[in-house]
């Protein structure tokens, strides 16, 4: 073993050194010395403990590499594209800016749409079964979906002002019965209200209120509710969908339409379905608005399939002739046939007709009494050509029901199609 010898022999080395042969020195003092080593001292050997223990750590992480190396050998070569030249920070910067840029489009966006619903609620009303007596109800923007008599309430559109009468287009579930009907407005405040008209084909009704039974603060804040058309209504449009769409009174979802080319054949005609990305239940009602602040369409479960659970709606334009109907009191045109349109394709891989392909002849409809069958293909209504099921609703809604109308088709026998026609009473199902 090396001798260190007296310190005083190396004056020359370094001053740490110097401390550390004390400190050796000091920690081999007599047992009775021990005794009067103070806290200052103890906590010197803690910190010194402590950097000898980060030297020891350092030493084996930077002796690491060269170790693996020796075992491992050469790793493979890693290259980093190099990036193109570029004048300080621009290029993060202008990304930066681009960031804050849509953050701001997007609030601004969201803040627009919040203002569409705002003036959008305005047009909208809760449709139900009067209570015993018709008092103020909770604003229809907390309302639930049940009255305060526990019977079920619909939300429907305020579509016209016939200068006696506001109406308002809806469902018409809630007047299937003999019990009084009443309309909330957006204020909160309830009215008795009349039925107009009620159609049983979709199941729609126009309900009207009297100007003269409506509170001048109720009066002020309606506005009639603008009628768009399903044509601007393109997929990946934001939509707004108002009333209550998920089961409850006062629901607002923003979305995107996710389909709007898709039609359903339902009773005397088609009619374009809107389908959106909203969330939604089986029994939600309102109205589809578009940015413009427009109605696009009617929100009904029946408009979707059974397997889907977002917000569908029948586009407006195919339902403002039956709006025109019912608002004046009349009954909507029907003879009740659901069918298909035989396209060019259709007609020319199956050798059928031209027209409209009949699937189903509604009991006791006008169309059963007058002999039409299912599998004959109607051509003709009332001396206009129809070759598609939406040509035939269009000449139908243009019909008064009691008109005497001749039907033309071709109804397929042992030589192939044959001519037929028909004398069929319109009528009306409600």
């Amino acid at each position: 073993m090396e001798n260190h010898g007296d310190p005083r022999d190396r004056e020359g080395e370094s001053g740490t050194e110097h401390e550390e042969y004390e400190f050796l020195q000091e920690t081999l003092k007599d047992e009775k010395k021990r005794g009067r080593i103070g806290k200052s001292t103890i906590i010197k050997c803690a910190a010194l403990g402590l950097v000898f223990g980060m030297a020891a750590s350092l030493g084996f992480f930077a002796l690491k590499p060269w170790a693996e190396d020796l075992m491992l050998g050469d790793p493979n070569e890693i290259t980093i594209p190099e990036e193109e030249e570029d004048e300080g920070n621009t290029a993060t910067t202008e990304e930066e800016q681009s960031l804050v840029v849509s953050m701001d489009h997007y609030r601004e966006m969201s803040a627009a749409l919040t203002e569409i619903a705002d003036k959008a609620k305005y047009s909208m009303a809760r449709i139900s079964v009067a209570a015993d007596d018709t008092v103020d109800a909770e604003n229809i923007t907390g309302a639930d979906e049940t009255d305060a008599a526990g019977t079920d309430s619909v939300t429907g559109v305020i579509i016209a002002d016939n200068g006696q009468e506001y109406l308002v287009f809806g469902s018409n579930r809630v007047c299937q019965g003999e019990e009084a009907v009443e309309v909330t407005f957006a204020d909160g405040r309830s009215y008795e209200a009349g039925v107009k008209q009620s159609d049983g084909t979709l199941g729609y009704a126009v309900y009207a209120v009297h100007k003269s039974s409506l509170a001048a603060s109720t009066a002020e804040k309606i506005q009639v509710a603008t009628l768009g058309r399903t044509g601007t209504a393109e997929q990946g449009n934001t939509v707004i969908a108002m009333g209550d769409p998920f089961g409850y009174g006062d629901s607002i979802g923003y979305g995107v339409i996710a389909s709007s080319g898709t039609e359903k054949n339902r009773t005397d005609g088609e009619y374009q379905v809107i389908g959106t990305d909203i969330s939604g239940t089986s029994d939600g009602t309102g109205a589809l608005f578009n940015v413009n602040g427009e109605v696009v369409g009617m929100i009904d479960a029946a408009a979707r399939d059974e397997d889907m659970a977002t917000v569908t709606a029948y586009g407006i334009s195919d339902l403002k002739a039956m709006i025109e109907c019912l608002s004046n009191g009349e009954t909507v045109p029907y003879l009740g046939i659901t069918g298909v349109s035989v396209t060019e394709e259709i007609a020319s891989d199956q050798g059928i007709p031209r027209g409209v392909y009949v699937q189903k002849v509604e009991a006791d409809s006008p169309a059963m009494e007058a002999g039409i069958q299912s599998g004959d293909v109607i051509t003709e209504v009332a001396k206009t050509a129809v070759t598609t099921l939406s040509a035939y609703h269009t000449v139908l809604m243009k019909q008064k029901t009691g008109d005497s109308i001749r039907v033309k088709g071709m109804r397929k026998g042992t030589d192939g199609y044959v001519d037929v026609q028909y004398n069929v009473t319109v009528g009306s199902f409600r």
